[in-house]
């Protein structure tokens, strides 16, 4: 991530979205509880789903003189792009597969996505695998804010 753009979202984080939970507590909006939790929230929708930053998407793509992209459209460019510049090919029969460590769990990928074993503190709109990223793009801002290589403050 670009320094500048770092310093951005630390500032929105810290300065500006504070506040705005603020006003949302004390005007009782929708979205309020979600705020806490999420960067893909505001006061007025609350937690915001995939096709709603599909929507987003498509009008950045549009606003900048390209053909409106959604997430479905994005990810045909981007393997396309792939395909032809790195050498990077995508058949069917990898698509049709299940992922081998889901496999060697004795688990279809299908059966690993979903929400079994799920502990009661847990978000319920919120995958384990969700939960995961969350963990990972965590450790990503820790280090980024402390400006270290590794973190050796959270656990592995």
């Amino acid at each position: 991530m670009p320094k500048r753009l770092g310093i951005l979202l630390v500032e929105y984080l810290v300065l500006v979205r504070p506040v705005e939970i603020y006003f949302s507590e004390k005007f009782h909006c929708k979205g309020v509880n979600d705020l806490r939790e999420f960067i893909w929230a505001d006061y007025k929708k609350g937690l915001w789903d995939g096709d709603f930053l599909s929507d987003l998407l498509k009008i950045q793509t549009s606003r900048h003189g390209m053909r409106a992209l959604g997430f479905r459209e994005y990810r045909q460019v981007a393997t396309a792009f792939m395909e032809k510049h790195l050498k990077y090919k995508v058949t069917d029969m990898m698509l049709s597969l299940d992922a081998i460590l889901d496999r060697q769990a004795g688990h279809s990928s299908r059966t690993v996505s979903t929400s079994y074993a799920v502990a009661s503190g847990d978000h319920n709109s919120v995958s384990r695998e969700g939960m995961h990223q969350y963990y990972l793009a965590s450790k990503e801002w820790y280090e980024l804010l402390l400006g270290i290589e590794e973190s050796k403050g959270m656990n592995e």
